[in-house]
C-alpha cells in the first residue's frame, strides 16, 4: 500500500502546473490517471477485496467460538419438568498456541497479497488507459489526415480539369484524381467507426456513462526514456507487484509447510460443567479436560500426507516465482527494444521524412500548375506523403503503447519514478 501511495504521490507531483487552467473540452492523460483511480471498478474491487483480506487476520489468530449446553437428563415420559438432572455446560476447543500464530502469519500474508493484487490492477487499469488514448489519438488524427489529404486531392482535381478543359491534359487525369477522392472518403466513413470504438473504450475504462463526451486529445512532445535497460530490470525485478507477489507466495507456502508440521501437536478441550438435581437437591461442578491424539498410529498417515502436499507446493511456488522472474526481464527488455525502436522510427518521420516529403509535394504542386511535371509523378508523391503521414501517427502510437506496456512490466504507472543508477 505504501508502494502504491508513493507512486500516485510522484504521479500528481509529476503533474504540470499549466494542468490547473484544463478545460473540460480538453483530455490531459494525467488528469484522466487521477479519474481512473477515483472511478474504475476493477479498482475499487480490489480496494474491497484488500479491506476484506485485512479483517481476516483477527479471525485467523482467534480461538474457535466456544459452545454452551443444556441438559435434562433422565427424564420419565419425556417430561422436562421431571428430569433428574439439569447440567449446564460451557466448551472451548483450544489449538494449540503455536498453530495460531502460524495461522496469523498466513493470514497476513494473504492480506498482503491482496494490496500487491491492487497494485497490480492499478497497472493494468492505467496502461489500458494509456493504450486507448494513443488509439484514440491515432484514429482522431487518421481522419484528420483523410480530411486534408481530401482538400489536396480537390485542389489537385481543380488543377487536373483546368488543365483538361485547355487541351493541356487527359481526361484519364480527371477520372484518376475523382477515384482517389471516393477511395478517402470511404477510408474516412471507417475512420469514424474507429474513434467511436476507441471512444468507448475509454469510457469504459474511466466509468463514465455511455453518452458522456470525450474531449480533445493532444499527444506533445515526444517522452524521452533516459533510463537504461540496466536500470528498468534492476527497479522492475525488486518492485514489480506481480513479483512481490510471488515472492509472497513463497513465504505464504513456507508457513503453510510449518503449519502442516504442526498438526502432529496436539489440540485441547476443555469443558466446565454446572450439575443440578432439583429432585434431589444436589448442587456441584465438573470439569473435563481432553487432548487430540496425531500421532495415533491410525491417523499417523494422514498428518505425514500433509506435511508432504506442503512441501510440494512449497517447491511449485518456488518454481513459478523463478519462472516469473524470468517472463518480466524478457518482457521488460523485449518492451524497452521496442520503445527505442519506436523513438527512432518517430524522430526520423518527424524530423527528416515528413518534412521533406510534404515539400517535394508543394513543389510538384506549382509545377504540375505550369505543367512542368507529369501527373503521375504527381500522383506518386502525394500518396507517399499521405503514407508518411499515416505510418508517422501509426508509430507514434505504438511508442506510446508500448512504452505503457513497459511501465507495467516494471511496476510503476509512470517512467520517469524509476531512478537511473549510478555509471
Amino acid at each position: 500500500m505504501i508502494r502504491f501511495i508513493f507512486l500516485v504521490g510522484c504521479l500528481i507531483l509529476m503533474t504540470p502546473v499549466i494542468m490547473l487552467g484544463q478545460t473540460a473540452e480538453q483530455e490531459d492523460i494525467q488528469f484522466l490517471i487521477i479519474e481512473a483511480l477515483t472511478n474504475n471498478p476493477d479498482i475499487a474491487a480490489e480496494l474491497s477485496r484488500m479491506d476484506m483480506l485485512d479483517q481476516r487476520i483477527t479471525q485467523a489468530g482467534a480461538l474457535d467460538d466456544p459452545e454452551l449446553r443444556f441438559k435434562l437428563m433422565e427424564m420419565p415420559g419425556f417430561k422436562p419438568s421431571e428430569a433428574m438432572y439439569a447440567n449446564l455446560e460451557l466448551m472451548q476447543m483450544i489449538r494449540f498456541p503455536t498453530k495460531l500464530s502460524t495461522q496469523s502469519d498466513i493470514a497476513s500474508v494473504q492480506a498482503e497479497h491482496a494490496h500487491h493484487d491492487h497494485l497490480h490492477v492499478v497497472l493494468g487499469v492505467i496502461a489500458e488507459l494509456k493504450s486507448a488514448y494513443a488509439m484514440l489519438w491515432y484514429a482522431r488524427t487518421a481522419f484528420a489526415l483523410t480530411q486534408e489529404n481530401q482538400r489536396l486531392v480537390e485542389q489537385i482535381l481543380r488543377t487536373a480539369q483546368t488543365r483538361y478543359a485547355v487541351g493541356s491534359s487527359s481526361q484519364q487525369d480527371v477520372l484518376k484524381t475523382n477515384i482517389e477522392l471516393a477511395r478517402l472518403k470511404t477510408k474516412e466513413a471507417s475512420l469514424k467507426q474507429e474513434i467511436i470504438a476507441a471512444e468507448s473504450m475509454l469510457r469504459s475504462i474511466l466509468n463514465r456513462p455511455a453518452t458522456s463526451p470525450v474531449g480533445g486529445i493532444e499527444m506533445g512532445p515526444l517522452p524521452e526514456v533516459n533510463q537504461s535497460l540496466d536500470d528498468l530490470l534492476s527497479f522492475g525485478l525488486a518492485n514489480k507487484p506481480m513479483l512481490v507477489h510471488d515472492s509472497l507466495t513463497v513465504r505464504e507456502s513456507d508457513l503453510m509447510l510449518n503449519l502442516s508440521r504442526q498438526e502432529y501437536l496436539p489440540d485441547f478441550n476443555l469443558s466446565l460443567e454446572y450439575v443440578t438435581s432439583p429432585l434431589l437437591g444436589h448442587k456441584q461442578w465438573s470439569v473435563m479436560v481432553g487432548i487430540t491424539l496425531p500421532f495415533a498410529p491410525w491417523t499417523l498417515g494422514k498428518a505425514s500426507a500433509r506435511v508432504q502436499e506442503a512441501q510440494a507446493g512449497r517447491a511449485m511456488s518456488a518454481s513459478k516465482f523463478q519462472s516469473a522472474k524470468n517472463m518480466t526481464y524478457a518482457k521488460i527488455q523485449e518492451n524497452y527494444e521496442a520503445v527505442r525502436a519506436y523513438e527512432t522510427e518517430v524522430k526520423y518521420y518527424e524530423q527528416t521524412i515528413l518534412p521533406q516529403t510534404k515539400q517535394s509535394l508543394q513543389a510538384l504542386m506549382a509545377e504540375y500548375q505550369t505543367g512542368t511535371t507529369s501527373y503521375l509523378m504527381l500522383l506518386d508523391t502525394y500518396r507517399m506523403y499521405q503514407e508518411m503521414s499515416m505510418d508517422a501517427a501509426m508509430a507514434r502510437m505504438k511508442f506510446e503503447q508500448t512504452l505503457a506496456r513497459l511501465e507495467r512490466e516494471v511496476g510503476v504507472t509512470d517512467i520517469r519514478v524509476v531512478p537511473i543508477m549510478e555509471k
